[in-house]
């Protein structure tokens, strides 16, 4: 049993890996979808200011887990959404480019 889902970040057509969840269902996407409207608009500072996908994915998991002891069995990196379980709520895109919102 779980809620699964995945995520991904996109910026033009440069996507990140796959974040996928056993447990965080639509409460998950609407997380990552909030801390991605609070990122800094600006292209020429630094890669997570520049909304690089990579960089922002990496920054996500930071800020999902800052409270965390240790990360358990809830959270895995995959290539694409077809490397893991996204099987209850699917695969979402979290859009990142200057425009796209």
């Amino acid at each position: 049993m779980g809620d699964r889902v995945s995520i991904s970040f996109k910026n033009g057509d440069w996507e990140s890996v796959t974040l996928f969840s056993h447990w965080g269902g639509t409460e998950f996407v609407e997380d990552a979808q909030e801390y991605a409207a609070a990122l800094p608009r600006d292209r020429r500072a630094a890669p997570l200011d520049r909304r690089e996908p990579d960089t922002v994915m990496v920054d996500f998991i930071r800020h999902i887990t800052k409270n965390l002891v240790k990360v358990d069995g809830d959270l895995y990196l995959g290539a694409d959404p077809s490397c893991g379980d996204n099987s209850d709520n699917g695969h979402y895109i979290i859009k990142l480019g200057l425009g796209e919102g």
